[in-house]
């Protein structure tokens, strides 16, 4: 039991440690755990009254039940939209609303797959192509969003539309989920919709020169990794008293003549 407790633990410690070294990560995400027991085992003693319970042996007490320990039963990520920052960069996107921008991320046998990101720090790449940090090339509603010079006067209004020197060149692809734990969390801060959920955002506008931020709390997170390190603990110091009264029983019990 606390084997399968430190096991779990263990999970939401590098779960924790990842959303505080995300805190600034630009629309990062944090994960929530819930950890469930096993199933309950029936304890039985023999040799107790006679039980009228068809089911269990004879001359048997049912004496309650226990669980065998705990399992992780889900990881889910909270969507709480992040606080807003103010960059001035015109490379940096905000969206207003439940959207999410997407983004070609290819795949092994999969070149053209899209996916989806909140984090609206973008740049432009050496072909003149808008891109996130990670190199994946965001996409508009005719693909891949060319920009060209990045010298050209660059603008993004707030329905997404992309405009180069004044002309319209591209509109931003935007999505939007009804049900969002279609969306699974494959790196920091990119989601693959699992379900082809994927809508046309309608609830969504854009800011140019702003960008939401991580919806992580550090202090808060602090607070949780210490109380969660300490029921690790606390686990292992249960291990380390059985491993002591069975080297008790083995060694010293066991030599008894």
């Amino acid at each position: 039991m606390a084997a399968s407790g430190m096991d779990v633990l263990q999970t939401c410690i590098d779960g924790t440690a990842n959303d505080i070294s995300n805190a600034t990560t630009p629309g990062y995400k944090k994960d929530t755990y819930l950890i469930k027991s096993f199933p309950e085992m029936l304890l039985i003693e023999k040799g107790g009254p006679q039980n009228k319970n068809p089911l269990l042996p004879q001359h048997t007490r049912k004496i309650g039940t226990t669980s065998i320990g705990a399992r992780l039963a889900e990881i889910s990520t909270d969507f709480t939209t992040g606080s807003v920052q103010e960059t001035g960069n015109k490379t940096d996107i905000f969206l207003s609303g439940p959207g999410f921008f997407a983004v070609n991320a290819p795949a092994q046998g999969d070149p053209g797959r899209v996916c989806y990101t909140r984090n609206g720090a973008f740049k432009i790449d050496e072909n003149g192509y808008l891109a996130t940090a990670g190199g994946y090339r965001v996409l508009g509603e005719n693909g891949e969003i060319l920009l060209g010079n990045s010298e050209l006067k660059f603008d993004v209004t707030s329905d997404g539309s992309v405009m180069v020197d004044g002309v319209r060149v591209e509109k931003l692809q935007l999505a939007e989920f009804s049900n969002l734990n279609s969306l699974y969390k494959e790196t920091d801060d990119l989601f693959v919709d699992r379900e082809g959920a994927a809508e046309t955002a309608s609830n969504t506008s854009v800011k140019q020169g702003f960008l939401e931020g991580s919806n992580v709390n550090p202090v808060d997170e602090m607070v949780n990794l210490i109380t969660v390190t300490r029921a690790y603990e606390a686990n292992q110091r249960l291990i380390q008293s059985q491993d002591e009264m069975l080297s008790k029983a083995v060694n010293q019990v066991g030599s008894l003549r």
